[in-house]
This record gives structure tokens, sequence and C-alpha cells, in this order.
């Protein structure tokens, strides 16, 4: 077992490494879409630690150090980390402690837009010494949305419901990388006007939604879509126009991710014809 003198020499060299412009080797992420991120990279070799949630990483058996919120700072320090990653769901209290510790912390908000998670990207690219595989992906990424929106059979300024909880129901907002899944169809959010995510189903029966996209919940999506189908007077229950997206993808800002929901999304809209794109 390392002593307390040896842990703080290790962690002294390796703050020299950072400040000398190393890339960092002992990852830990508290964050799944950031994980996905690091394996996209083909970074999954410096990654040292990682939440319940990092599918991808749970199956090369990392070291489990947080939860979706609570990170267990004993476990996180003992893995002797020269780079922690997060994302603002994780408390400020959490990262200025492990800073204390002298461990360098790197926080990356929600994104705004696609573009805003594709700038991202590009910076783990930096961070993981793989600039040049992060711009190529990027650039294939963007070229994919586009050929994606030219695909769409007629753009109508259609009324979208994205539904991303439903007790209570909380539907996707303007300003998020989400709200890009409908704008970039050329649809309206029916939650344009409002601030907080969460609506009444009289809110939705008067917004009158023409498609209905529902995060998957597990069962509860299902059930979801079908009380929609039985409210015969909105506009996506008569066409039948209601369907769930997979959780993984459509909440992880990656650029990656991104772009398979959205060619999910635009293949449901032209009436699930084969993909134009891919």
């Amino acid at each position: 077992m390392k002593t307390t003198r040896q842990i703080l020499f290790t962690f002294f060299l390796l703050q020299v490494f950072v400040l000398q412009g190393i890339n960092p080797q002992r990852i830990v992420s508290l964050a799944p879409s950031l994980t996905k991120n690091i394996y996209y990279l083909n970074a999954e070799n410096q990654l040292v630690g990682c939440t319940s949630y990092c599918t991808e990483a749970l199956a090369e058996n990392k070291e489990v150090v947080a939860s979706a919120i609570k990170v267990n700072i004993e476990k996180t320090i003992s893995l002797l980390p020269d780079l922690v990653i997060a994302t603002t769901i994780t408390s400020p209290e959490t990262l200025e402690t492990l800073m204390n510790f002298g461990i360098k912390v790197e926080v990356f908000p929600t994104p705004k837009n696609f573009d805003e998670i594709c700038e991202q990207f590009l910076r783990m690219g930096e961070i993981t010494g793989n600039s040049k595989s992060a711009l190529k992906i990027i650039t294939e990424s963007k070229q994919k949305v586009n050929r994606l929106i030219n695909s769409i059979d007629s753009i109508d300024s259609n009324q979208i419901l994205f539904q991303i909880g439903s007790d209570p129901i909380f539907t996707v907002l303007p300003n998020t990388f989400m709200n890009d899944f409908i704008s970039f169809t050329g649809g309206e959010n029916i939650a344009n006007d409002m601030k907080h995510g969460t609506l009444t189903r009289e809110h939705v029966l008067a917004k009158n939604p023409d498609y209905i996209f529902i995060v998957s919940m597990g069962v509860v999506a299902e059930e979801e879509k079908n009380t929609w189908l039985n409210f015969k007077e909105i506009s996506a229950a008569k066409t039948n126009n209601i369907y769930t997206v997979d959780a993984d993808k459509a909440c992880s800002p990656t650029p990656i991710t991104f772009v398979e929901t959205l060619d999910t999304i635009i293949k449901l809209m032209n009436n699930n014809h084969e993909s134009k794109v891919f």
C-alpha cells in the first residue's frame, strides 16, 4: 500500500507532466457522454475511472468512482488521476475538493447546440492528444448532418414535442443541443416560448403537435406512447407519428450520437424510408 508521502510525490510528478504539456495518461471521467467521447477518440487506455453509467468503460472493467451525481472522492484520489473531466452535474464542492488534492479538473458545460458539441469534442481531442482524429470525426459528422437535412422529403414547419420525462412530463427546451434535433428538420418546438421544461397534457393538447418523440425510459416510454395515441384530437396521434428514440444516444452530447439520433428522427419523419445517407 502506498504511503501518504508516496502518493503526494506521485501527484507532484503528474502535475509536472501536465505543466510540461504532456497529455494526461490517467483520466477519470465523471460523465457518460465524456466517456463516450474518449472511446470515440480511441483514448480509452488513458481512462482509469468512470461512473456506473459509462457502459463502454464498464465493459472493460474500468474502476467505478461515481454514480450519476455522487462521487467517491477517496476512490477517485486513490486512482492517482492526472486529470478529472466532469460536467456541471458534478457539484462544485466535489470538484474543489479534488483540486485541493492537486488534481487537474476540466469541466464541460452542457452544450447549447450541435456546434458546441463539436467544439467540446475538439477540446477532448486536444486533451487526449488526438486532435487530428477529433477534427476528422467533426468534419464527417457535419457533412452527415448536412446530407441528412437535404434528405428530408419536405421541409414543413411541423409542431414537435420532444419528451424526455413522464412524471411530470418534461420536454426539450430552446437553447439546448437536443432542440437542434427539431430545428434541423425545419420543425418548431412546441416549448419555444417556455423557460422551464415541465408541462401538462392540456398544454400539449393546446399546442397540437404533428410529431411526438419520446426518449426511451424502458417500459415507461411505451406507456407514454400508448397514452398519447389515445388522444385522438392530437395531430400526431391521428397520423400515428408518435415514436420513441434511444436515450443513450439522444441525450449524449457527442458528434457521433447526435448524427445517429438525427438520422433516426429523419427516417421516421420520412415515413421510415430507407436512409439516403448511411
